[in-house]
């Protein structure tokens, strides 16, 4: 995993960087899922039909044109009718992801939506969830159901798919992965949480307050320093946090690192920064309470 700016990136690479991480993520197997951008033109980049998700590479991902032209070495996904479905009826979204990660799944085949109260940042990241009725996979069918569902809540950005996966939408693809990424994380602890006992949801007034603590504003200093240890532990905190989503002990909106520079003033990772593409200018410095 590298960083990068992902929006400086082309559709079709973006697309093969996202499918890896959810590939090497078990979030989908070798020929579940699909994603797709719409870009600027008008036109839709998406994961071909059968080739294996583990493989792919930027020259694999089709490109269909605003007027129906097909570009590329291979067939556009099966589920390419709901993505155009998606796009025509959000047009300000730009992003599509569906696949079956093993946590949404379990919940799509019981007919239940998890509950993202159960982590304090889930709520605003997935927004609420909406749920669609089954139809065949590749349908046009699939697609007036899962439109008709979006359209429902204007603030739907996920929609669980009866028996079969989710589907969400972004802004950009990275901001559909966190939202895809988050939601299974919710399903997976519930899912856990049930072998225990019973699980305790955050009621609305922890969400909020957590909401208004970490959007609290701090007095800022100036002449920030950027001596050669300072760097060297931005590099660190970079590394570790990488490595961390590599192994899936943090997600692209949770998890924190820091570590202590010079008696009380430390670094710490940001606020509002997916966790995979963190880099060292990226690092808050907090001194003297300041950052």
């Amino acid at each position: 995993m590298k960083q990068l700016d992902v929006k400086l990136m082309h559709p079709a690479e973006q697309i093969t960087l996202i499918i890896g991480m959810i590939y090497r993520s078990g979030m989908t197997t070798t020929s579940g899922g699909n994603l797709s951008i719409l870009d600027d033109n008008g036109d839709i980049w998406i994961t071909p039909a059968g080739i294996d998700k583990g493989s792919l590479t930027p020259k694999d991902i089709m490109c269909v044109k605003a007027d129906g032209t097909i570009i590329g070495p291979h067939k556009p996904s099966s589920e390419y009718p709901f993505h155009r479905a998606l796009y025509k009826m959000r047009p300000n979204l730009r992003s599509v992801i569906h696949a079956h990660p093993p946590g949404l799944v379990t919940f799509s085949i019981t007919h239940q939506i998890p509950d993202t109260s159960i982590l304090p940042q889930a709520l605003g990241v997935c927004g609420p969830v909406g749920f669609a009725p089954y139809a065949l996979p590749g349908s046009e069918l699939l697609g007036e159901k899962i439109a008709a569902e979006f359209k429902k809540n204007p603030e739907y950005k996920a929609v669980i798919m009866e028996n079969h996966g989710v589907v969400l939408m972004g802004e950009d693809i990275a901001d559909a992965y966190q939202r895809f990424e988050t939601l299974e994380l919710c399903a997976r602890t519930i899912l856990n949480a049930n072998t225990l006992g019973t699980p305790r949801l955050l009621t609305p007034e922890q969400i909020q307050h957590h909401t208004q603590a970490v959007h609290n504003s701090f007095p800022h200093f100036m002449n920030v320093e950027h001596p050669s240890d300072e760097r060297a532990i931005r590099t660190e905190i970079c590394e570790i946090v990488l490595r961390a989503c590599r192994q899936g002990l943090m997600r692209s909106s949770y998890g924190t690192a820091s570590i202590r520079w010079r008696g009380d003033d430390f670094l710490i990772t940001p606020a509002n920064v997916q966790r995979w593409d963190i880099e060292p200018n990226d690092i808050v410095q907090v001194k003297d309470g300041m950052i």
